[in-house]
């Protein structure tokens, strides 16, 4: 029972983003606990924001506190992950060329640690070849493209064709998002699919067989 009380004060302090005293707490129950229970509890916490989110209950600044502190928590517990990352799901993600933003690169980035994946965050103004590489580098199977301005969509286009020139495009997944991207764009430029969010991108690759 007190694990139990633990996991749902850890849960009520990443909503409230209490990021220091998220990390205290993970710091003491993951001496006793396995990392996986940990996770399954951060999960179920952002899928519920995920939920409050699309109701607009809640909104970008609470979701971003929310991450902040959940990714202090993953901090502390990835050391203590025993998985096989050659058998775990590899993604490739950052905020494309000429564009710095990245609040929601890192809610998608804590939102699909905490489910589990290999997360590689390649940051903000992150060129074509720059993906691409680091997508081959470290095996991944889903490349996952940002951008916030209607300036600097080609690049996520730019991404799929230089996919294209070296013959591996079909060896990723690419998942296009951000605040002037849609379907209708993600069709156009030939990417899998287009996520208007952090929940559905790992709906998405949780979908994949």
């Amino acid at each position: 029972m007190i694990i139990i009380k633990e996991l749902e004060e850890l849960a009520i302090l990443v909503k409230d983003g209490e990021e220091e005293e998220s990390a205290e707490l993970a710091e003491r129950i993951i001496v006793t606990l396995e990392p996986q229970k940990i996770i399954q509890t951060l999960t179920a916490t952002m899928r519920e924001l995920g939920i409050l989110f699309e109701k607009r209950e809640i909104f970008v600044p609470e979701l971003l506190l929310a991450s902040d502190a959940l990714l202090a928590v993953m901090k502390v517990v990835e050391p203590h992950l025993q998985q096989n990352r050659d058998q775990v799901r590899t993604v490739v993600l950052g905020t494309v060329a000429g564009d710095l933003h990245e609040i929601g690169k890192n809610i998608v980035s804590v939102v699909l640690k905490a489910e589990g994946f290999n997360v590689i965050d390649l940051g903000t103004n992150v060129v074509a070849h720059e993906f691409v590489s680091a997508a081959v580098k470290n095996r991944a199977s889903i490349v996952g493209l940002s951008t916030l301005m209607t300036t600097t969509m080609h690049v996520q286009r730019e991404v799929i064709e230089r996919l294209v020139a070296e013959k591996i495009r079909e060896r990723f997944k690419v998942i296009v998002g951000g605040a002037p991207v849609s379907q209708k764009w993600a069709d156009q430029i030939g990417a899998d699919v287009y996520c208007e969010d952090a929940f559905k991108g790992a709906a998405y690759i949780n979908s994949l067989p």
